[in-house]
């Protein structure tokens, strides 16, 4: 059952509702463009690939000890 198209009784909800109409809201309001989240999404990417890498590299060089060494220092 949709209530779409009820009159609302209440005076607070209904002069709430009514100041929200599509028409009134700005065009700051609207959303960004598509390639926004895009960005955000491979430099994330960018940054775990490199941080793989280091972490690969200082296995190679030093062995599992040194990145262990490193977690336990951030944990504690």
């Amino acid at each position: 059952m949709s209530t779409t198209g009820t009159r609302i009784r209440n005076g607070r909800v209904a002069r709430l509702v009514h100041n929200t109409r599509a028409e009134q809201i700005s065009p700051a309001a609207e959303p960004s463009p598509a390639n926004t989240p895009y960005r955000l999404l491979w430099s994330t990417g960018i940054i775990a690939f490199v941080l793989g890498i280091v972490a690969f590299v200082l296995w190679g060089i030093n062995g599992a000890g040194t990145l262990f060494d490193m977690i336990v220092t951030l944990c504690t």
